[in-house]
C-alpha cells in the first residue's frame, strides 16, 4: 500500500509539473518582449526581413517599438497601432536584445473566432480554421495574442496548440532590369589586342577566349560595366565596356534599388593607403594618417544617421587595392567612397579637391557629391572627372574616389589637416547621400 500511495503521489506531481511546463509557453512569449527606441531620424518598416520587402510605413527617430523576434539582422517589431513589421537591426538603439525563440499557435478546432481584444464580447475580426498556424506573441488570462493579417489579435488559448516555430515569409526578391539594345544588330568593336571575354560580368569571371583589336561581336545587353555579347553563332560572353566601342549607344541602364533612405544603406568608406604604403608625404604628415582620420569622421556622421558603414581599414595596416574593392562587392555595398589626398611630382601650385568616377552610371552621383563639397570646403573645387583607379574600376557597386587637397601644398595641408575640415567633408558627404538615397 505504501508503494501504491507513493506512486500516486509521484503521478500527481508529474501532472502538476506537466501543466506548469505547458503554461511556461506563455511566460516565454511574454519574456521575449523588449521595448527599444529607434536611433535613426526616420526608418522604414517593411513587411519582411529584407530591403526588397514592401514598405508598410515609416516611424520617426525616438519612437518606441516592441521587438518580438530577429532574423538575418532584422527585428520583427510591433508598432504602436498593433501592426507587425520588420526594421533593420542597425537602426535600433539597443545592444542588449537577446535572441528570441519564436512560438507557433496551431488551431485545433474546425472554426475559431479571432477577436480584436482578449474577451468574449470583443469584435470578431476573422475566423481561423483547423490546422492554421499563427505567430504567438503573448498569453494572458486564457487568451493568446497572435499575428493575424499583419496585425495583433486574440484567440482563446484552449483552441490552440503551442509549439516552437515561426511563420515562413515569402522569399525576398530583388528587382533588377537588364536593358537591351534597341536596334536590330548592334555591335561591339574591340579597341585593343588581348581583351578577355569572360563567362560573367565581373573581372573575376572565367576567361572564355581572347579577343583582338577590331574584331566585332553582336551586342545583347549591358550588365554594370560589362557588355553581354554573342560569339560563334549562339554562345554568350561578357567584355569590359572600357575596352570596346559600340556601333550604337545602349539605352541608359535602369537599376531598381530598394534602398530608399540613407539609414538603410550599406556604405564602404576606404581610407587610402596604410601600413607599408604611406601614400603622399607632406611636410610633417603622411597621406595614410589623414585619410584614416577623415574616414573616421565620415563614418561617424553616416552612422549617426543610421547607415551601416564599413571601413576598409581601421588602423595603420596595409590593405591591397583588390581587397578594398572586394569588400564593396562582397558586402553588396550601396556605395563605395575612397578617400585620398593628392600630390604632384614637383611644385606646389596645385590646389583643391577633385571627385573621380569610373563608370558613366556614377556621373550623377559624382556631380552631386562634388557640388556639396564645393558648397562647404574652403579649398578650390576642381570638379568631377573620370579617373581610372583600381578600387573603382574593379568595383561592381556605385563608387567614387575623392582627392581632398594637395599634400605638397603647405597652404592646402594647413587647411585640411584639422578636425574642422574633416567635419565639413563628413557633413557634405552626409548631405549628398541623404539626397542621393531619397
Amino acid at each position: 500500500m505504501k508503494t501504491i500511495a507513493k506512486n500516486r503521489h509521484l503521478f500527481f506531481l508529474a501532472l502538476v509539473l506537466l501543466f506548469v511546463g505547458l503554461g511556461s509557453f506563455g511566460t516565454v512569449a511574454l519574456a521575449n518582449y523588449t521595448t527599444v527606441s529607434i536611433s535613426a531620424s526616420i526608418v522604414n518598416v517593411r513587411s519582411g526581413p529584407g530591403l526588397s520587402y514592401d514598405i508598410m510605413t515609416q516611424i520617426q527617430g525616438g519612437s518606441s517599438v516592441n521587438v518580438l523576434a530577429d532574423k538575418n539582422e532584422w527585428y520583427k517589431v510591433r508598432l504602436s497601432d498593433g501592426r507587425i513589421g520588420w526594421v533593420a537591426s542597425w537602426l535600433i538603439n539597443n545592444t542588449e536584445i537577446a535572441a528570441t525563440s519564436e512560438l507557433l499557435a496551431t488551431v485545433l478546432v474546425p472554426s475559431a473566432n479571432v477577436r480584436k481584444e482578449n474577451n468574449e464580447t470583443s469584435e470578431v475580426v476573422g475566423t481561423a480554421s483547423e490546422g492554421e498556424k499563427f505567430a504567438l506573441l503573448y498569453e494572458e488570462n486564457g487568451w493568446s495574442q497572435i499575428q493575424y493579417n499583419n496585425k495583433v489579435a486574440w484567440i482563446l488559448s484552449e483552441l490552440i496548440e503551442i509549439s516552437p516555430g515561426s511563420i515562413q515569409l515569402a522569399p525576398e526578391t530583388v528587382d533588377t532590369t537588364t536593358v537591351v539594345a534597341d536596334d536590330a544588330n548592334p555591335k561591339v568593336i574591340i579597341t585593343m589586342d588581348g581583351v578577355n571575354v569572360r563567362s560573367g560580368p565581373t573581372t573575376g569571371s572565367a576567361i572564355l577566349f581572347i579577343a583582338e583589336k577590331d574584331e566585332e561581336y553582336e551586342l545583347i545587353s549591358e550588365s554594370g560595366d560589362f557588355y553581354k555579347i554573342l560569339y560563334e553563332g549562339n554562345k554568350e560572353g561578357y567584355v569590359a565596356s572600357w575596352l570596346v566601342e559600340t556601333s550604337k549607344s545602349l539605352n541608359t541602364p535602369v537599376t531598381a534599388s530598394s534602398t530608399t533612405t540613407l539609414a538603410e544603406a550599406t556604405i564602404v568608406i576606404d581610407p587610402g593607403h596604410g601600413g607599408e604604403d604611406p601614400g603622399a608625404e607632406g611636410t610633417y604628415i603622411y597621406e595614410k594618417e589623414v585619410t584614416l582620420k577623415t574616414a573616421e569622421a565620415v563614418a561617424d556622421k553616416l552612422r549617426s544617421a543610421g547607415a551601416n558603414v564599413i571601413l576598409t581599414r581601421t588602423s595603420d595596416v596595409y590593405v591591397t587595392l583588390e581587397d578594398r574593392a572586394e569588400m564593396s562587392n562582397v558586402n553588396n555595398a550601396d556605395l563605395f567612397i575612397s578617400l585620398h589626398y593628392d600630390s604632384t611630382a614637383s611644385g606646389t601650385s596645385a590646389t583643391g579637391f577633385t571627385t573621380y568616377y569610373y563608370a558613366d552610371a556614377d556621373i550623377p552621383l559624382a556631380n552631386l557629391v562634388d557640388d556639396h563639397l564645393a558648397d562647404a570646403l574652403p579649398l578650390q573645387d576642381n570638379g568631377s572627372k573620370f579617373g581610372d583607379f583600381l578600387v573603382t574600376r574593379e568595383n561592381e557597386q556605385p563608387s567614387l574616389l575623392l582627392e581632398l587637397g594637395y599634400m605638397n601644398n603647405d597652404s592646402d595641408v594647413k587647411t585640411f589637416n584639422s578636425d574642422y575640415y574633416r567635419s565639413l567633408v563628413a557633413e557634405s558627404i552626409y548631405q549628398a547621400l541623404t539626397e542621393y538615397f531619397q
